[in-house]
């Protein structure tokens, strides 16, 4: 059962063409919102889902991806959810567990702060992290492990309007049962000093942004 996907949105797409043909190569389901299927045209790498209204895919790149045997489901332009709302939703009907997003990130930062609403509307059911050659952003809500370069630099906000108490290991500055509020940027900037890192949130969600080393 495939567990794990990409999505493509209709962002800014800030790395290298190498960087996302390597993540599309190492992931069986591939995702778009909308005009997220334009970029993966580019790639030459057709969806196997595309939602959205289409309101910014050409006529070519949406009949290449019905020709090329894309599920696209279509919805209406004036709605309450947006198409990258709607594809993760999409996604954690069709079993999907954890999913990187691409495009997320750029000028249009209303739109950015609709994915991190996006992401933390899901939160319980689908691991949803974005994820460009520079930068991982995801949250936390209980507790996350996971390897990691020495020196990279974490930054840690509350988010979601919940008192946010977190512990810290790993981590230059370790925190225990310390709360992330609002009006005190306590977990800007900290720098992984050991191998592996240990996020544990007690309470509320943690936003965190990870800046990732060269490979």
């Amino acid at each position: 059962m495939i567990t794990k996907a990409v999505l493509f949105v209709g962002g800014q797409y800030i790395s290298s063409t190498e960087f996302y043909l390597r993540k599309l190569h190492e992931t069986p389901f591939v995702a778009a919102a909308d005009s997220g299927a334009e970029t993966l045209k580019r790639l030459g790498i057709h969806p196997h889902l595309l939602v959205g209204d289409m309101d910014s895919v050409s006529g070519s790149t949406l009949s290449w991806c019905r020709s090329e045997g894309s599920l696209v489901l279509i919805y209406p332009p004036e709605k309450d959810d947006t198409d990258t709302q709607i594809a993760l939703q999409a996604l954690e009907e069709r079993g999907i567990a954890e999913v990187e997003i691409f495009g997320a990130t750029g000028l249009r930062l209303d739109h950015f702060m609709g994915t991190l609403a996006s992401i933390y509307g899901v939160r319980n059911s689908l691991k949803a992290t974005i994820v460009e050659d520079s930068v991982e952003i995801g949250m936390v809500s209980k507790e996350l492990i996971c390897s990691v370069e020495l020196g990279e630099t974490w930054s840690l906000f509350p988010f979601g309007g919940q008192p946010t108490m977190i512990s810290l290991k790993g981590f230059k500055y370790p925190l225990r049962d310390a709360f992330l509020e609002y009006g005190n940027p306590l977990g800007v900037s900290n720098e992984t000093i050991e191998r592996e890192v240990q996020i544990l949130c007690k309470g509320g969600t943690a936003l965190y942004f990870r800046w990732l080393k060269e490979r």
